[in-house]
């Protein structure tokens, strides 16, 4: 997504390859997998809302179910644009900040169960069945009106050192969590999940049905939502509030990438829509926005774990399903085998593309409870709670500080045309940070929670995104504390494209 230009604000450039500066004009980070902190010593490894034991491969969420418990949300990045969901005046900060409006000890706020991070906007539910958002909403993300007169802040103006930089002028309607208006959909629904990419957003009901809204953008720019209902099939390029997915019934989780979605139904069939520009809708043949039965605006199933997908996650242009016996199959760009397949990188670092689902093979023999994907990375863990890692490295968003023997070995680590580290070809154990119980991959860093709720953040952090205090850069996970932390048990963490979010569940009854 692309803000818009009265703002004055550009998004972040990205450092990927060319394939993908053509591919999208704005990256976003976000993909993660979920779980649940455990009472035995032996955690729960899960996804977004239901988990599953190291013994077991992962249960996706039953439609009947409600996320729980309530959370306390705290962000740290860039609010510029009000990602952070922090009001009208911050704009930067660099460690976990309450975010007051989703305080669970406040009885006026907003009492959160689920959410998640887009490109450049949030979206979160809450215990009593409403729907918020907030952040950029150019291109229809937030799904409501959030027009406002107020002023526009001079992001080239000089900004002190502080931690958190103040302003006034942010649009008050878009930096705070704000209710979607519940007549979009029919009486009495109940909402179970909600996903959001670049600037397209959804929502899952009790039901297994799926609303959207916003839009997805492609490579040339253009914008399309989906199609109008009239016979001539019109085009609808920015979907302002939520409408109904068609095609679709009995899904049990739904995931975005940049500009495409992915949804799982409750007999582990796995459907995808949006850009297909790097194959992440895992169709084999060309699409583009045609108007044909393969259009791929239309969801459409994806012919990958014969056996049927128990979980499903995706990266910005990459897509995983994970199979009844934690097999991973992937699709989508692979160009520094982010999609798990290093035998299909081309030797001369051109681009490399999986066009249609297959087995993971560095993955192979593992049992994956869990995975995530960033731009060009990935993040699976394991039924034994470990954090496996792979793809690019040059910015430290694999959180491992790699030996000189390591970066000796070529079947482990490729080089570029200069002699530079850039690739980590098989899956790595990240060490020293715990039993695994979550992920979150963003554009270019990584945020992980393990079991006894603590995160670790590494890589690309000039934001603050990586919540440590500073805006370095990484290569070694390092442990995420500030007051907001402070005697809280981590269960999730989010990415968008400059922005993070943690959360752990309110310790005590509402």
């Amino acid at each position: 997504m692309v803000a818009s230009a009265s703002r004055g604000v550009k998004r972040k450039a990205d450092s990927i390859g060319d394939e993908e500066r053509e591919a999208s004009r704005a990256s976003r980070a976000r993909t993660d997998g979920h779980s649940a902190p455990p009472a035995t010593r032996r955690p729960k490894i899960s996804n977004k809302v239901s988990s599953a034991g190291p013994e077991n491969t992962p249960r996706p969420p039953k439609s009947s179910q409600r996320p729980a418990p309530i959370l306390a949300v705290m962000g740290f990045g860039s609010h510029e644009m009000g990602e952070l969901g922090l009001g009208p005046k911050a704009t930067e900060v660099r460690r976990p900040r309450l975010i007051s409006s989703l305080d669970p000890d406040a009885k006026t706020a907003f009492h959160v169960v689920q959410l998640d991070c887009g490109g450049m906007h949030s979206l979160a539910l809450t215990v009593d069945n409403k729907i918020l958002s907030w952040g950029v909403n150019d291109n229809g993300a937030l799904g409501r009106e959030t027009s406002w007169d107020g002023g526009v802040r001079d992001v080239d103006a000089d900004e002190s050192d502080d931690q958190s930089e103040e302003a006034d002028d942010l649009n008050p309607r878009e930096s705070s969590p704000a209710e979607i208006l519940s007549g979009h959909f029919p009486p009495k629904t109940r909402f179970v999940q909600v996903a959001a990419g670049d600037s397209c957003s959804f929502v899952v009901t009790d039901t297994g049905l799926v609303y959207g809204w916003g839009t997805f953008v492609n490579p040339r720019g253009d914008k399309s939502f989906g199609y109008t209902d009239d016979e001539t099939r019109k085009i609808i390029e920015i979907q302002p509030v939520p409408v109904l997915v068609p095609g679709l019934k009995d899904v049990r989780q739904i995931k975005c990438g940049a500009n495409h979605a992915i949804a799982l139904d409750k007999r582990g069939g796995v459907w995808a829509w949006g850009v297909d520009e790097q194959k992440q809708l895992g169709r084999a043949e060309r699409s583009g926005f045609g108007r044909h039965r393969k259009d791929p605006l239309v969801p459409r199933r994806v012919e990958a774990c014969p056996r049927g997908a128990r979980y499903i996650a995706s990266g910005p242009y990459h897509s995983f399903a994970v199979d009844t016996r934690g097999v991973v199959w992937s699709w989508g760009l692979n160009s520094y085998g982010q999609s798990g397949c290093k035998e299909l990188l081309a030797e001369d670092g051109g681009p490399s593309i999986l066009p249609h689902p297959m087995k993971a093979s560095s993955l192979h023999g593992r049992r994956i409870a869990a995975i995530d994907g960033g731009a060009h990375h990935s993040v699976a863990i394991t039924v034994k709670g470990e954090f496996l890692v792979w793809g690019r490295l040059d910015a430290g968003q694999l959180g491992v500080k790699f030996s000189d023997q390591q970066f000796d070995d070529p079947t482990l680590i490729r080089r570029d045309e200069n002699g530079r580290p850039r690739i980590c070809l098989r899956p790595t154990l990240v060490p020293d940070i715990g039993y695994a119980a979550f992920v979150s991959c963003g554009t270019e860093n990584t945020i992980f929670v393990n079991a006894e709720g603590t995160a670790f953040s590494a890589g690309f952090g000039p934001q603050g995104q990586l919540g440590l205090g500073e805006i370095e850069s990484l290569d070694e996970a390092k442990e995420i504390i500030g007051k907001a932390v402070s005697g809280r048990r981590l269960t999730w963490a989010g990415t968008g494209g400059q922005f993070s979010m943690i959360a752990a569940p309110l310790t005590r009854p509402a």
